[in-house]
């Protein structure tokens, strides 16, 4: 996903993130066949995930013309499946390690491709790009040279910060001027604070 967002900065153009995201999530799925759920099978919860997963893939390729308000639709629908799928997994016992990975997966990818559909329109800066790129960082970082602690738990703080992230990118769409520009500079700021405390908590002696 790093060279996916390298490709689309030299390009200009979101669709390098896509095929790359397909290949990733096939291996994520190839890798837990058969743990998808306790009982083995893909479920709702994760059938839901995937619908999410499928809605960011198609806002990576939005057409140029595409209006901001629209966009800005398809994060909120997101984020609210974002909610029912946990919501599912817990009521019907379908909690699973596949089933929360594939979750962070497609949080993820929302991110970085909200981040690029914002820098392709000219609504921000490089900057904004920050927090699609931390979270791959973060993982490729522990998998080159593991922290004494190992990943950090996701925090109620995390899950804040990341509804932030998500109000601002949709303001970002859906605004024009200075309120936009300052809630997705805000939710950058929480999240890029978040990511800190992660590596350092990561990386701190125990």
């Amino acid at each position: 996903m790093l060279a996916a967002c390298a490709a689309t900065l030299a390009l200009g153009r979101g669709w390098p993130i896509v095929p790359l995201a397909l290949l990733s999530s096939a291996a994520l799925l190839v890798q837990a066949r058969g743990q998808f759920t306790p009982r083995g099978s893909f479920g709702a919860a994760n059938a839901v995930t995937a619908v999410r997963l499928a809605a960011v893939l198609g806002l990576a390729l939005a057409p140029a013309a595409t209006p901001g308000w629209a966009l800005a639709s398809v994060l909120v629908a997101v984020w609210a499946l974002d909610g029912l799928d946990g919501w599912i997994a817990r009521r019907r016992g379908l909690v699973s390690d596949f089933g929360t990975a594939f979750d962070a997966e497609a949080d993820a990818l929302l991110i970085l491709v909200a981040d690029a559909q914002l820098w392709q329109r000219g609504r921000f800066g490089a900057w904004i790009l920050v927090t699609g790129i931390l979270r791959y960082l973060y993982v490729l970082a522990l998998a080159i040279a593991p922290g004494a602690a190992g990943h950090v738990p996701r925090s109620r703080w995390a899950r804040l910060a990341f509804l932030a992230l998500v109000a601002g990118l949709t303001a970002g769409f859906a605004l024009r001027g200075t309120a936009g520009t300052a809630l997705a500079a805000l939710g950058t700021t929480l999240v890029s604070a978040s990511f800190a405390h992660s590596f350092w908590w990561s990386y701190r002696r125990r």
